[in-house]
């Protein structure tokens, strides 16, 4: 049950940060949910396979493997996403439609307006 509320709100984190980034937060979300429970069955499927079904240290070897996923797709959403755009030192209201974004955001959440030109 922690698990599942776990990925709710990563999965979440992720797709606000691609959103603010100009990526697709459904593509972002989508790709880590997706790769989560893949490596789960995929990794379930191969202990069964080689007979390790019980064994405690390779299930938590699968389980640490899907969390490392969502972590790689957490920082390439936060710094590969966007990083030849400007960046704005703090929170920043769009010019164009007056909406506050975040700090981490280089396109207006509200309007899709960049923050600056590209570098």
């Amino acid at each position: 049950m922690l698990q599942i509320f776990l990925l709710i709100v990563t999965t979440g984190g992720i797709a606000a940060y691609a959103r603010g980034r100009g990526g697709n937060p459904w593509l972002w979300g989508t790709l880590s949910v997706a790769g989560h429970v893949m490596i789960q069955f995929i990794g379930a499927f191969a202990l069964a396979l080689f007979g390790k079904a019980h064994d405690e240290t390779a299930e938590l070897t699968v389980q640490i493997s899907s969390w490392l996923w969502i972590g790689i797709i957490a920082f390439c959403a936060r710094f590969l996403l966007g990083m030849k755009m400007e960046k704005p030192g703090g929170m920043w209201s769009c010019p164009n439609c007056r909406y506050l974004n975040q700090h981490y955001a280089v396109i207006c959440e509200a309007c899709r307006h960049p923050y600056g030109k590209k570098v």
